[in-house]
Formats: structure tokens, sequence, C-alpha cells
């Protein structure tokens, strides 16, 4: 038997019995966070709708065909060669590109620049395409029967490839949300005086840990061992899924109260525009990318630097500014009436 027989790149896996169970392990441990993903997200989501909750319900439902294609497709419990391959395809679609558009879908939460979150949207479609039609066409060219030997190796180059510039595309996702989070904080000295600060430190060291994952399941890529990497895989990603949702959750239920208070009917008749202030990054959460947790983008916009900082108090600063241009129209006022005196008096004189 071949090395890519042995693998399971061609079909059925021929292991050690640890090896075996490491794979049962893995695959066990994707379906149930699988089953406990839609349990919190169902519980969680109060309107199903928005980017945010649509790509996480496509990244968890595709780890699940993408698990069980390779469980038939390993342990030869079907004969039908092409059948594990349909749901290993819709899986990995659904599982890989989901997962990339729930790091995209959160990344408006720190960033103002939609240009950057376009280019971002950009390169995930793109690289789902020009990455993911290919692959899946050499994964049914290499397990049809009888598959010539070049096929085989393009098909096992092509998939290191295809894995590496997919973790690329995470990690510069996690590294581009990580600056900016880091940008926001400010100094050190400061994290531990404000809850959100407490909060957006957690989303940069969850991050790292997403990028230490892609690391790992990079390495099980490189190794050779194509067998552990595919069952490696979903568990990964169901883990990443689970951590993302809770500390995005926690974040989003921060700027809905923020929000709510700058929705008060009597700080809203004055108040200036918060798009009027230079120098601070804004972020309108709207219900298009937090789902159901967050209002709609004719709600305020909030601006991070108010979220980190602390809320100002718009209704003593409108006052203020209200009495300051009534003083200043009041002394032009009376400018004007001072000078129609005196040239009333020094018409009577001539």
């Amino acid at each position: 038997m071949s090395q890519e027989q042995s693998h399971g790149i061609t079909g059925a896996v021929s292991v050690s019995v640890p090896i075996f169970m490491t794979m049962v392990a893995f695959s066990t441990i994707a379906l149930y966070n699988v089953l406990e993903l839609n349990v919190i997200i169902f519980a969680t989501f109060k309107r199903r709708k928005g980017l945010y909750f649509w790509s996480f319900i496509v990244a968890t439902w595709g780890i699940a065909p993408h698990t069980v294609g390779f469980i038939l497709k390993f342990f030869g419990i079907t004969s039908i060669w092409w059948a594990p391959l349909i749901l290993i395809s819709i899986g990995w679609f659904a599982m890989v590109s989901g997962q990339s558009l729930v790091l995209y879908s959160r990344l408006n939460l720190v960033v103002g620049n939609e240009n950057r979150l376009r280019w971002v949207l950009y390169m995930i479609i793109f690289d789902a395409i020009v990455l993911g039609i290919p692959i899946m066409i050499l994964a049914f060219l290499t397990n049809r029967p009888n598959p010539h030997t070049s096929i085989v190796d393009a098909f096992s180059i092509f998939d290191k490839i295809q894995v590496g510039i997919f973790t690329i595309q995470e990690s510069i996702i996690s590294a581009f949300y990580i600056y900016e989070t880091v940008r926001l904080l400010g100094p050190a000295g400061e994290i531990n005086r404000n809850p959100l600060r407490k909060l957006l430190a957690h989303l940069v060291l969850v991050n790292i840990l997403v990028l230490i994952f892609d690391a790992t399941l990079l390495g099980t890529e490189y190794s050779g061992n194509y067998n552990i990497q595919a069952t490696y895989k979903p568990a990964i990603y169901s883990i990443k899924l689970k951590i993302e949702f809770s500390v995005l959750n926690r974040l989003v239920r921060i700027v809905k109260k923020r929000e709510l208070a700058f929705s008060n009917p009597s700080h809203s008749s004055n108040s200036h525009p918060m798009s009027a202030f230079t120098n601070t990054i804004s972020f309108a959460a709207h219900s298009g990318s937090v789902g159901d947790a967050v209002k709609d983008a004719g709600q305020p916009r909030v601006k991070v630097t108010e979220l980190v900082m602390g809320p100002v108090n718009w209704s003593e600063n409108t006052f203020r500014g209200t009495k300051t241009r009534e003083v200043r129209h009041t002394e032009r006022s009376m400018s004007v009436l001072e000078s129609e005196v005196q040239r009333a008096k020094g018409c009577q004189k001539s």
C-alpha cells in the first residue's frame, strides 16, 4: 500500500490504533461542538439576520458534513467513492469561507475605514474561488478509481498550498484586528481602569490564540499526516468559533448599552453628530454586521474612543455651548444698538 493510500489521500486509511483513536477523538470533538454551537446560537440570537448571524450559521453547519465526509472516506464505510467527497466539498466551503466571514463581520467594531473592510472581503471571496474550486476538482480526480500518479501528486502539493494561504488569510485578518485593537487600547497602564479596555485586551489574546491554532493546523498539514490534518481541522475550527462567539457577544452587549445611553431624546435634540469630531475612529453597530444584538444603522454612532475612555457629558457641554452662543449674540446686538444710538446723536447735533 502506497503512502498516499495509508494517509487517506486516495481512499481509506491504514493506520495504527493510536492514530485511529486520535482521528476518532478529533471527529468527536468537532461534531459535539457543532451541537453545542447550534444550541448557543439559537438561544442567544433574538433577531436571526445579518452577516454575523448567517456567517456563523454557515461556518458551524459546514463542520458537520466536512467531518462526516472524512469519516465515511477514511474508514471505508461506503463503497460509493464520490459520496463522501460531496459532503467534504460542501462542508469545506462553508466551514473555511464561513470562518473568514465571521472574522470579517466583527472587524467594523474596531475599524472605521470602509476601504480596509472592503479589501478584506475581496480577499475572502477571491481565495474562496481561486483556491476552493481547484482543490475540489483535484480531490474528485484523486479519489476516483485508479487515479493517475501525477493527479495525486498535484492534489498533495495544491492541498498544502491552499491550507497555507487560508492560514495566512485568517492570520492577516486576526493580525489586522489585533493591531487596531492595541492602537485603541492606548497606554498599558490604563487598561485596568475600564471594563471595556479589559475586554479589548481579552480580544487581542483570543486572536493570538487563533493564530496559534492556525499554526498547529499548518504543522500537521506540512508534516505529511493528511489523515490527522483532515480530522484535526474541523475540531480546531469549531473551537475557534466558540471562543470568538463568546468574546464578540460581550463586546456587542457593551456597544448596545452605550447606544441606548446616547439615544435618550433629552440629549438628541441639540447634540452634535459624532462624525463631526476628528482624530477618532467611529463605527456604526448595525444589524447587517452583528445580527441580533445591535440596533439598526439609523441609531446614533458611537466612537470607539468614547467606549474606551468613557462617555462625555453631552447635555452639559451642549448647555454650555448654547449659553455661549446666546451671550455672543446678545453682545453683538448691544454693539449694534449702541452704534445706532451714537449715529442718532450725531445727526441731532448737526
